[in-house]
């Protein structure tokens, strides 16, 4: 039986989860082995150093004092009183065995706790020979233990002695021994202490980690249920980005609300175009074909068809604008849209698409300028920049005020013609200025002055100037005038025919 996928996700999703879970844990182990045996051995190093400190203070304090005495009372016996009186004071005090060797390596006097007899002890020739060579001696391995019955390890630490006695100079060797076990105590102590604080630290380390995966497969669980709600279409249940901040979602949820939003405003807009693009179509047509029916059955008299005629050409031309603009914003899209070049005359496009706003011009006192300077003949495709003279034309004719002018400027510099449509009115503000080109966009002042604009003119405008490598620039001062320039660069025409051809 088939896995359905949504388990089937689930499933991988667990995984996943187990997998960064284990990953987690092992760098968590490490990190805490690691830690831990940083520290022990910085606090056993430590504590061995202090202990051995201590070893060689004992034995060098006792060396000293024995010389000090000697300088004191220089005739006197030391071995015969005060050596093993001091040897065995000092050994049952600090617990050690201490050791007395004249430099022929025999030995002299032993500390009565070593329970050996002298006699019996003789110094190992390699431990004789660091002594001649440095004075000192320091182990805590089996070559330090003069008593060899012993299992345990013991620390040794012997000293040089030079002695005067009845005038003579003598040298001999003093060692002390003692067991490592306080040290081996200690340092069972920290390992065991290292191994609780790592198990511990292991313990909250597993809770803290599956807490957070809890947390976060919790997040991921509300992101991707928004996400399948979005791509369904359904923007009931807003997405919050602040939930996710700090995690590693954070990016993916502001990407999901911005998708979100541009989805939202592309829905809304698109319902707005469809909108529009029906009025603007049922408008013509119920015009077109309230005049022909009139003309057809006699209601509409001789002296006035050829006024309804044209009022119905207008409307022809106004509807074979719209469906010309809808069909190539669809060619723009689907980058298919070829360029026809030809020559012909701007002032001549521009001239035939005012007439196409007369009545609106007449009603509304607007004066037009312009239209009658020098001709410029360009090299373009005159299908396009029709349209886009007639789509600068008409945004003109829209927002222009009642008495107004709309002024045209016609110009053949050196590399580019350049043209100008300039209208008086309320203009466009600093913030709205960037926004204009955009699809669909239409500023607060502009909706409430055109209820039916599709917001598609300039879109489609700016597509068809990039086409032709121009470019286009809108300057607007608020209740003054807004200017929308065309650069077209100088190109040679491809055939040497030259064809006025204005639609």
């Amino acid at each position: 039986m088939e896995i359905p996928e949504t388990t089937r996700t689930q499933r991988m999703r667990r995984r996943r989860m187990r997998q960064t879970f284990f990953i987690r844990l092992l760098l968590v182990v490490f990190l805490l082995i690691v830690t831990v045996m940083v520290t022990l051995g910085y606090a056993i190093s430590r504590y061995k150093r202090d202990y051995y400190n201590n070893a060689l203070r004992a034995c060098d304090i006792m060396t000293s004092d024995i010389v000090e005495h000697n300088r004191k009372f220089p005739n006197e016996d030391m071995l015969q009183y005060y050596i093993p009186a001091q040897i065995n004071k000092i050994a049952e005090q600090l617990n050690i065995f201490i050791y007395l060797f004249n430099e022929e390596g025999q030995c002299l006097l032993c500390s009565w706790n070593t329970e050996q007899q002298a006699d019996d002890l003789v110094l190992d020739t390699a431990i004789r020979s660091v002594m001649e060579k440095e004075g000192t001696y320091l182990t805590d391995h089996a070559a330090g233990k003069f008593d060899r019955s012993i299992a345990e390890p013991m620390l040794c630490r012997g000293t040089t002695l030079t002695l005067t006695e009845n005038g003579e100079t003598k040298t001999y060797y003093l060692f002390s021994s003692s067991f490592t076990k306080p040290l081996n105590v200690y340092t069972s102590d920290m390992i065991f202490t290292g191994i609780l604080l790592v198990v511990g630290l292991l313990l909250v380390s597993i809770v803290l980690i599956l807490y957070s995966i809890h947390v976060k497969s919790k997040q991921l669980d509300q992101l991707l249920t928004s996400m399948k709600q979005y791509a369904q279409g359904d923007y009931s249940q807003p997405l919050s980005p602040e939930k996710y901040a700090g995690t590693e979602l954070e990016e993916i949820a502001i990407l999901a609300e911005t998708i979100s939003s541009q989805a939202q405003r592309a829905e809304e807009s698109s319902r707005q175009f469809v909108s529009n693009v029906s009025h603007e179509l049922r408008t013509p047509m119920t015009i077109i074909s309230g005049f022909v029916e009139g003309i057809l059955d006699g209601t509409v008299t001789k002296n006035k068809r050829m006024e309804y005629l044209s009022i119905v050409s207008q409307e022809v031309q106004r509807l074979k604008m719209l469906v010309t603009s809808m069909l190539n914003l669809t060619k723009f899209d689907a980058g298919t849209i070829q360029l026809n070049y030809r020559m012909f005359t701007l002032n001549d496009t521009a001239f035939r698409t005012v007439l196409m706003f007369e009545n609106r011009l007449e009603k509304r006192n607007i004066a037009i300028e312009g239209l009658d300077s020098p001709p410029v003949r360009v090299c373009a495709d005159p299908d396009l920049i029709g349209q886009v003279i007639y789509n600068l034309v008409e945004n003109a004719v829209k927002f222009v005020n009642d008495g107004g002018t709309i002024s045209f400027t016609f110009t053949d510099k050196d590399n580019e013609w350049v043209f100008a449509i300039r209208n008086t009115g309320n203009g466009i503000s600093k913030e709205e200025l960037p926004k204009i080109f955009e699809r669909f966009y239409k500023s607060d002042f502009s909706r409430s002055q055109d209820k039916t604009g599709l917001g598609l003119g300039l879109d489609i405008t700016r597509r068809i100037i990039h086409l032709h490598h121009a470019q286009i620039q809108v300057r607007s001062e608020e209740h003054v005038y807004t200017e929308f320039e065309v650069r077209l660069p100088h190109m040679e025409l491809p055939e040497e025919e030259e064809t006025d051809n204005p639609s």
